[in-house]
């Protein structure tokens, strides 16, 4: 068998140790985190809109629609009815008012601009109303917000003999 000495000995330690760095760092570097497989094909989502097919406000659009100058179903009142027995023969003259109510509630004042005044018959439209029917005494509209209408009776009231009626 060998004999060694503790100088030989030394020797070969520190040969082996200068030489196991070099032989560390000649091997491959460690694996790193697993790879992501390639995708086999490219997926594009797009998000589709769809409105439903009755009819809805656009909400790309502006509230105000293009007659902006007309006046509103609340601002109007039936000024007169002049009837016909003749199908769309009836003509509904419609105006703008106000109301006025006096400071202590008693007493209510309703003034009527006659110069702003529409002569309309069934079918016709103004602002957001349309008429449907004309009656002796009444007017059947449909008042259209948002673009859905709603269907209202506006009254004609005449001061009579004897009182209002």
């Amino acid at each position: 068998m060998y004999q060694c000495d503790r100088v030989t000995l030394m020797w070969v330690l520190g040969l082996v140790m200068a030489v196991q760095p070099a032989a560390v760092s000649a091997q491959e570097p460690p694996p790193g985190p697993p790879q992501q497989a390639e995708p086999t094909e490219l997926v594009y989502e797009r998000e589709i809109f769809s409105y439903p097919r009755y009819e809805r406000r656009n909400p790309f659009r502006p509230l105000l629609s293009s007659d902006e100058g007309a006046p509103r179903f609340e601002q109007l009142r039936v000024l007169g009815i002049i009837y016909s027995a003749v199908p769309g023969a009836s003509v509904a003259t419609l105006g703008t008012s106000t109301v006025q109510v006096s400071e202590d509630g008693t007493q209510t004042t309703v003034s009527t601009d006659r110069s702003r005044s529409w002569y309309l018959k069934a079918g016709q439209s103004i602002g957001n109303i349309r008429v449907v029917e004309i009656r002796r005494d009444q007017v059947i509209v449909d008042v259209t917000e948002f673009g859905l209408p709603e269907r209202k009776i506006m009254e004609f009231r005449q001061n009579r003999p004897g009182g209002v009626r």
